[in-house]
């Protein structure tokens, strides 16, 4: 990954809390907050037990309270509750400026409300888009002097400052780096959403929110049973490029969507239609680990995904995929005839890219 060269910095000791935090707050994800009474925060209500100190009782407390859709309030109270200004001296003040302590915050806001969107349904990820949106307006104030379009650089700047060449954190900076990118996926849904005609609003939300399911599907199925080399170092890095990938390309084709529909552009398919029996091979393919015949070789068969694993991972895939499907052939019978037929070529094309027999819009090599 070329655009990960230039990792090499001098500190992460705030990155590596966080690293912590991510297996923690897992508990908590996709849920909503309890509404407190009488201007009482529900978190001061919650009893830690015995043992549970750190990162830890934070996690214990947000599972505590928060309950199934977290609404974009939610998310803000979450990283107002757990910003980590006192961490603040843990960083070399003698190269830690004012604006590196507005980007540390910023950044700690940000994987903060990501960690508890993960697990989040769809309609929860746009929450927390709006939430993000909120939380970077708060952020030109504090530092007016940064373009408008450069906020989420500053994330990404102050992860490179104070971090080493240290595969783990290489390996966060990462996530840092796919998380942000699929903020910007979100957020584009979110906008694309509000600008289509408001007769298929309906019908964009649906695409949407099967998109969501499919994209956690496929990455699931790759994650948990076609990519298993758990001993490897670098396993995180290429994983999380995997997940920038599909976000990117996602975000590009929704452009070819606004065009074709806000635009009237024509659009002509470009690859060849997968067939049932193609996709079923893929599905097949990718039902085996990668490293299957090594891990046959030294015997460590505790590392094979299990015959249920695979079957329950295959049929959320297939299951996530025919709802993505309905939801676009109904968005395209919606449409006049030929934004119709080109918004069918579009789906076609992103089949094809979905089992490798298309290229990515976004080359790899780019990144």
């Amino acid at each position: 990954m070329m655009k990960y060269e230039s990792y090499v910095m001098k500190k992460s000791i705030l990155f590596f809390s966080l690293i912590t935090l991510s297996i923690s707050m897992l508990s908590a994800c996709g849920r909503r907050s309890a509404s407190g009474s009488d201007g009482i925060n529900p978190r001061d209500t919650v009893t830690v037990p015995e043992g549970y100190t750190g990162e830890d009782s934070i996690a214990y407390i947000e599972n505590a309270v928060l309950k199934d859709h977290i609404s974009m309030n939610d998310f803000l109270e979450l990283a107002e509750v757990h910003e980590l200004e006192d961490r603040l001296f843990l960083y070399n003040d003698s190269i830690a400026t004012p604006r590196d302590k507005a980007a540390m915050r910023l950044a700690d806001r940000f994987m903060r409300m990501h960690y508890v969107a993960i697990s989040g349904d769809a309609e929860s990820k746009l929450q927390w888009a709006m939430a993000v949106n909120a939380v970077l307006d708060t952020f030109r104030v504090e530092v007016p002097s940064l373009p408008i379009d450069s906020v989420l650089n500053e994330i990404k700047r102050v992860a490179d400052k104070y971090s080493s060449d240290s595969q783990s954190e290489i390996n966060f900076q990462c996530y840092i780096h796919s998380s942000i990118d699929y903020y910007r996926t979100i957020e584009a849904y979110r906008q694309w959403i509000q600008a289509v005609p408001s007769d298929i609003g309906p019908l964009a939300q649906e695409e949407y929110e099967a998109w969501h399911d499919l994209n956690s599907a496929r990455f699931t199925l790759w994650d948990e049973v076609s990519y298993r080399q758990e001993w490897y170092s670098m396993k995180p890095m290429e994983i999380e490029g995997y997940r920038e990938n599909l976000s990117s390309n996602r975000r590009a084709e929704l452009e070819m969507e606004r065009d074709i529909i806000l635009n009237g552009k024509p659009y002509q398919q470009k690859g060849k239609t997968v067939t049932a029996k193609e996709w079923e091979q893929w599905i097949a393919d990718s039902s085996v680990p990668e490293d299957y015949d090594e891990l046959k070789k030294m015997g460590d068969t505790d590392r094979i995904p299990s015959d249920t694993l695979v079957a329950d991972r295959v049929n959320t895939l297939k299951s996530t995929f025919s709802r993505w499907l309905k939801a676009r052939q109904a968005l395209a019978a919606a449409l006049p005839k030929e934004q119709g037929d080109s918004y069918d070529f579009l789906t076609a094309d992103i089949h094809s890219r979905m089992v490798g027999k298309f290229a990515d819009i976004i080359p790899y090599e780019n990144w």
